[in-house]
């Protein structure tokens, strides 16, 4: 029975950003993916109407899946007001529901010092479930708009062999192009970096919480 590792994000392309060449890897091993998207990211487009936004962003999440051999499931709740409807959804017991279904070996949500709030939000709401479910096994948070380093262990996962496959993936995010392309020089760049700590061409880093 294959190994199962979930993801709990912010939007549709924060695990492709923050963590996609480690969940590609794990693909390769035969690991079933699970990742959890709290938002539909109906508000990235002021111009649009929200349920022309969040039918866009779930579509380009579907075509991802076709790729990358995973499952989604979105939560639904309000871009921007993600702690609040999550007491309000029970976003929590959905949570804790899900990983009692799935039985990761591993999880990984956003890093608690990412300065976007909604990356920030779905850190505490996870966490904060988590430790209700009596959970034991791995937790690792990752970075998106991270700025500075934080004073936890951390871990590097070699991606030379994924690195190509996880740009063309944040390339099939059209919508939010207009996000993606400002993160491309720190996602090569932190890519470059952290490969020179495991004697690599890149890699992606990550903070063991648990």
């Amino acid at each position: 029975m294959a190994k199962t590792i979930m993801a709990f994000v912010s939007h549709n392309d924060d695990e492709i950003i923050g963590i996609g060449g480690t969940l590609l890897k794990y693909v390769k091993e035969g690991k079933e993916i699970i990742v959890v998207i709290f938002s539909y990211g109906e508000k990235s487009h002021p111009h649009l109407k929200e349920e022309i936004v969040s039918s866009t962003r779930q579509k380009e999440a579907e075509d991802i899946d076709k790729i990358f051999e995973r499952e989604c499931i979105f939560l639904g709740l309000e871009e921007g007001k993600i702690r609040e409807e999550a007491n309000k959804n029970n976003a929590r017991g959905r949570i804790k529901t899900l990983v009692r279904k799935y039985k990761p070996e591993i999880i990984f949500t956003h890093s608690e010092s990412d300065p976007h709030p909604d990356h920030k939000a779905v850190n505490y709401v996870v966490m904060n479930a988590l430790k209700k479910t009596g959970y034991n096994k791995s937790i690792y948070t990752f970075e998106v708009w991270n700025i500075l380093n934080e004073n936890k262990p951390a871990i590097y996962v070699d991606i030379s062999d994924t690195f190509e496959l996880k740009k063309r993936l944040m390339k099939k995010f059209k919508s939010q192009k207009v996000f993606i392309y400002p993160l491309w020089i720190p996602v090569w760049y932190r890519a470059r970096s952290y490969g020179k700590k495991c004697d690599c061409k890149y890699a992606e880093k990550f903070y063991k919480i648990q």
